[in-house]
């Protein structure tokens, strides 16, 4: 008897939970009014009420324009970069600008200190662009403008180092405008807009005679290579914020035609003034939708960024792979240069890596060991708090880095996401660095911080009080202990200097 009133009291309970349940999860009402996530939404006779439909529009308007942000950072971030060089130096494609001062790459997103770099705009629409790359230490790589990688080049690339030619064509490039040049690699851009990021490795006397030695040039030119100087002047390629942004989207669409991929995003846009052929005049109301999503858009964005929930990324000791995934993982929504699965494209991934960092190639996503190169980053110290400009932090390089080439650790500000720029215009220690000191044991202090620990000085970033920062763990060409994670990344802890002082 017990046994069966026990029975019949656990039917009673979940019964009742089922019904509580039922309660809970609301149904639309034919007539009257339901609480939802976007406030409270009315019916009459199954009909939203006028203040109901103007609200459900808004907000289809707004998360359409949310999300329209994310999807459009990586053609923002290119349109922006190549707008500061056009303000700068009335930039002209198939020119380049030599970058190798600070402040040439304080603004640049996630750029390093241990090397010169080249960039170079190529427009493809109305004639193909050939490349020529001379033998030698150069790291390069091309991108289009939604930063889909086509290639690296010089020691990475299909040649190896020993030079090699390129024909690059686009989308809409006249096939009579394409030349044959035997033995060269052909490249079709999906856009008609290209970007180019180089390195120059080797001898410091010799990197400037190596940058030299490129050409890039339309076909029906004579070969040249056209260097702008950099001047020590910030070009900048973190998006703009505001109506900028918008306007800087609405601009680039003007120019690139549209993939089939992206005509729902076109729609969405559309409604929001944003149309191929058409001048953007958003009026009130679709300004201050534009304006609204923009913050929730880059909250979003930051939020991928410093609290990634993407799978496949994280390794053991806490960093993350910012390009590529953790060896033998699923692949998950790690970030590579093709951005395409078998049944979808990335798009959490795409977002979260253009608002952070920029460009990528093969060889960056699918490094291998002693060839490629390695990126770690880490948002949080050891007690899971985000890294303040006002604390003190150290982090301690185990001996023998995994590394052929260089390692360095990249100091960035959370906000632009470029290099911390202090009146020190110092952001990164590294094995290129020759004041960077080493422990007896072969260890390496990296120290953040307001003020210098005594006596390690050169091992010190000035960190800006009220500011946060991150940093990157670079290795250029990795060896086997990266990538089976047996040599590890430094943890980052908050410290006392006096405590390290010499």
């Amino acid at each position: 008897m017990e046994m069966k009133s026990a029975k019949i009291k656990t039917v009673l309970c979940s019964l009742i939970i089922m019904l509580s349940l039922m309660v809970t999860a609301q149904e639309m009402p034919i007539t009257g009014k339901v609480k939802t996530h976007v406030g409270e939404l009315e019916f009459d006779h199954g009909v939203p009420t006028k203040a109901t439909s103007d609200k459900l529009y808004y907000e289809l308007d707004y998360h359409r324009a949310v999300q329209a942000y994310l999807w459009s950072l990586p053609i923002v971030g290119q349109a922006q970069w190549r707008q500061s060089y056009l303000d700068l130096y009335d930039l002209k494609p198939n020119q380049s600008v030599y970058a190798k001062e600070f402040n040439d790459r304080s603004l640049i997103l996630t750029a390093n200190e241990s090397t010169p770099y080249m960039f170079t705009w190529m427009n493809v629409k109305e004639k193909a662009v050939i490349l020529k790359v001379p033998p030698g230490p150069i790291i390069g790589l091309y991108v289009d403008f939604w930063q889909r990688g086509l290639s690296d080049v010089g020691v990475l690339g299909k040649y190896g180092g020993r030079g090699g030619t390129y024909v690059f064509s686009g989308p809409e490039t006249p096939v009579d405008n394409i030349p044959y040049i035997e033995g060269a690699t052909y490249l079709e851009s999906r856009t008609n807009n290209i970007w180019s990021v180089v390195r120059f490795s080797g001898p410091v006397e010799n990197r400037e005679e190596l940058m030299n030695g490129m050409r890039t040039y339309y076909f029906d030119e004579e070969p040249k290579m056209d260097i702008v100087p950099a001047n020590n002047k910030p070009g900048r390629n973190y998006q703009p914020r505001g109506m900028a942004y918008w306007e800087t989207l609405h601009k680039i669409l003007q120019e690139e035609p549209v993939e089939e991929r992206d005509r729902f995003f076109m729609y969405f846009l559309k409604d929001m003034g944003i149309e191929k052929g058409k001048p953007f005049n958003p009026d009130a109301r679709q300004k201050e939708i534009l304006l609204d999503a923009l913050i929730v858009g880059e909250a979003m964005a930051k939020n991928m960024v410093f609290r990634e929930r993407l799978d496949g990324v994280l390794r053991d000791d806490g960093w993350r792979h910012i390009i590529g995934r953790v060896e033998g993982s699923e692949p998950g929504d790690a970030w590579e240069h093709t951005q395409r699965t078998k049944y979808y494209d990335r798009f959490d991934p795409r977002s979260r890596y253009t608002y952070e960092a920029c460009t990528v190639s093969e060889r960056m996503a699918f490094a291998k060991s002693g060839f490629g190169l390695g990126y770690g980053g880490m948002f949080l110290d050891v007690n899971g708090e985000p890294l303040k400009g006002d604390q003190s932090y150290v982090m301690r390089i185990e001996p023998n880095p995994p590394v052929e080439l260089f390692w360095a650790i990249t100091v960035y500000d959370t906000d632009t996401r470029g290099l911390i720029n202090t009146d020190q215009q110092k952001a990164e220690i590294g094995s290129a660095h020759e004041t960077t000191q080493v422990n007896e044991d072969g260890s390496t202090y990296v120290f953040v911080g307001p003020k210098a620990p005594k006596g390690w000085e050169s091992n010190w970033v000035k960190s800006i009080p009220k500011r946060g920062w991150f940093p990157y763990l670079r290795l250029y060409f990795p060896t086997e202990a990266f990538f089976d994670q047996s040599w590890k990344m430094p943890q980052i802890k908050p410290v006392d200097f006096k405590d390290y002082e010499k």
